[in-house]
């Protein structure tokens, strides 16, 4: 190998180091070898997963959805249908108002969970409260439905009317205790919206998180009705949670297993709702939703979100205004070209209009100048004009008759 080979090498190989060099230290390369750790401490808590069908996690103070699976999918809801009939009641009635049993709430078809009222006995608006969250009693719910709206039908009236005007996008109620019927329908969002608004009312939060009631005897039921919590996360048991202050269950086959649950820490307060599950899985689900709101947000952090969804909508709307007025201008540009090219168009054919009657006045000019120059010459003088006119032509041709002539002689001397 000659030197001039070996320096070739020797060149050629610095220059490769030196372009792995500058490769390491470029930040795509160190990015990659960072990985993941670079945005550490920005991610989202992992979600959690839950084996009821629909699923939310909802803060009360502001509305704002912390978790959601299917929260629009319409379900039956069960016995959490009473905390619509408990709120309307907390808004109409005063607790120590007498309810009296009407025969419809005693002789219900399908009576399904009751506390054996009788028809005629009498219940304060508390007591009546107490039966439907705490026993889930389809009874007094009928009778405490009746007492408010004046009649059952009405009272279902009502119950639809709030729901809308809670925001509620997919609920029909159809009766007052949530006993099975095809067209009582409501969702996990909707369920939310109607649990915040009972929230506002300390009586409801007294109520519903109560783990034992007792109505005593009375003229019409002589024994003493005593009535524990339903909800098993209230209630002393193995899903038992002290942080939960409130809530409902509900079952039925149609609608399986629902609940509502709300809970609490520090100044954040949340609604847990879970919709169509099966054996405990409601439960379940529900401590892990939980332990995803209470842990993972604070108070500080929610307001956070929802001043930022609050200002989506302005954002939006200062876009459309933006792309209205660009369009606006845009429009009226395209209008001002329009009209200044229609403008350029009629001064051109202004212009040439003018032109041509120019030149059409200018040929009429020179004619009439002809005309007028011949007018003016007098008749002895083109008469001499004429004449001499002859005498050229007449010349002319006899010069041409003497060449003819000269060029006939020089061929025939030369024949």
């Amino acid at each position: 190998m000659k030197v001039t080979d070996y320096k070739h090498c020797y060149w050629k190989s610095l220059c490769c180091c030196f372009i792995c060099f500058a490769c390491m230290l470029h930040p795509a390369y160190a990015a990659n070898v960072q990985g993941t750790d670079m945005n550490a401490g920005h991610e989202q808590p992992p979600e959690p997963e839950i084996a009821g069908e629909s699923g939310i996690v909802m803060e009360a103070s502001t509305g704002v959805v912390l978790f959601e699976k299917n929260m629009h999918d319409v379900h039956y809801p069960a016995s959490i249908t009473k905390i619509m009939t408990a709120l309307l009641a907390i808004e109409n009635c005063k607790m120590d108002e007498i309810v009296t049993v009407p025969p419809e709430a005693v002789y219900m078809e399908d009576k399904g969970t009751h506390i054996a009222l009788d028809e005629g006995e009498q219940l304060t608006v508390e007591q009546c409260l107490y039966a439907v969250m705490l026993a889930s009693a389809n009874d007094a719910a009928y009778a405490l439905a009746a007492h408010v709206g004046g009649t059952a039908e009405h009272f279902i009236s009502m119950m639809n009317d709030r729901a809308k005007e809670l925001g509620c996008l997919n609920t029909n109620f159809t009766n007052p205790h949530g006993l099975p019927d095809e067209q009582h329908l409501t969702s996990a969002y909707d369920m939310a919206l109607i649990t915040r608004a009972a929230l506002e009312y300390d009586w409801f939060r007294r109520v519903s998180g109560t783990s034992y009631y007792e109505i005593p005897p009375s003229e019409h039921q002589k024994d003493l009705i005593c009535m524990y919590n339903h909800h098993k996360m209230i209630a002393k048991s193995e899903f038992y949670d002290e942080r939960v202050f409130a809530g409902k269950n509900g079952y039925t086959e149609a609608a399986r297993h629902t609940l509502v649950t709300c809970a609490g820490r520090d100044d954040l307060d949340i609604i847990c709702v879970i919709m169509k599950a099966e054996g405990t899985q409601d439960y379940e689900d529900t401590a892990k939703l939980l332990e995803y709101g209470l842990e993972n947000f604070s108070k500080t952090s929610i307001d956070k979100m929802k001043e930022d969804h609050q200002k989506m909508p302005e954002q939006e709307k200062t876009t459309a205004e933006t792309q209205e007025s660009e369009e606006l201008d845009q429009e009226r540009t395209a209008a001002q070209m329009q009209e200044s090219e229609e403008l350029d168009q009629e001064r051109t054919a202004a212009q040439m209009q003018e032109s041509q009657e120019d030149r059409q006045e200018k040929l009429s000019k020179e004619e009439q100048t002809e005309e007028s120059q011949e007018s003016k010459t007098p008749p002895e003088q083109r008469k001499k004009d004429d004449y001499l006119r002859y005498i050229l032509f007449g010349g002319i041709i006899a010069a041409a008759a003497a060449g003819c002539l000269l060029l006939k002689q020089k061929y025939q001397n030369r024949d």
